[in-house]
C-alpha cells in the first residue's frame, strides 16, 4: 500500500535530483560511443525501507538511484532518465531509462554550437 505522503516524498527527491542536474557529468568523459544502433535499457533498482518517514524514504530511494544509474554506466549508457520512484512497504524502486545517445538521437558530444555543455555533477 502507498500512502500519498510517502509517494510526495519520493516525486520531491526524484525532482531534487533532476533540478541539479543529472548524475552522469562523469561518464560524458568517456570517449563517444562508435557509430552504430543506439542501446536503451530500462533499469529498476530497489533499496530497503526502515520506516516510512520522510528520512529514511529520501535516504532508501537516494541508494537505489544510484544503483541504477551505476548500472547504467557499467552498461556504458551514458544518458539517463529518471522514469518513476514507487514506496511499496519494506522498500522503494526507482526506474530509469538508459541510452547511449543524446536526447536528438545522436552519439557523442553535444553540438559546440547549440549551447549545450555538460551537465553538472550530482553528489549522492
Amino acid at each position: 500500500m502507498r500512502s500519498p505522503h510517502a509517494l510526495r516524498i519520493a516525486l520531491s527527491v526524484l525532482a531534487a535530483i533532476l533540478a541539479t542536474g543529472t548524475l552522469v557529468a562523469s561518464a560524458r568523459a568517456q570517449a563517444p560511443a562508435p557509430p552504430g544502433p543506439a542501446r536503451v535499457a530500462a533499469i529498476e533498482a530497489t533499496a530497503p525501507l526502515q520506516d516510512h518517514s520522510e528520512a529514511s524514504i529520501k535516504a532508501a530511494i537516494k541508494v537505489a538511484a544510484a544503483t541504477a544509474v551505476r548500472g547504467a554506466l557499467a552498461m556504458g549508457l551514458s544518458r539517463i532518465q529518471f522514469l518513476q520512484a514507487f514506496v511499496h512497504t519494506d522498500m522503494v524502486s526507482v526506474q530509469i531509462l538508459a541510452t547511449d545517445t543524446e536526447a536528438g538521437g545522436e552519439r557523442g558530444e553535444p553540438d559546440p554550437d547549440s549551447g549545450a555543455g555538460p551537465p553538472p555533477k550530482v553528489e549522492l
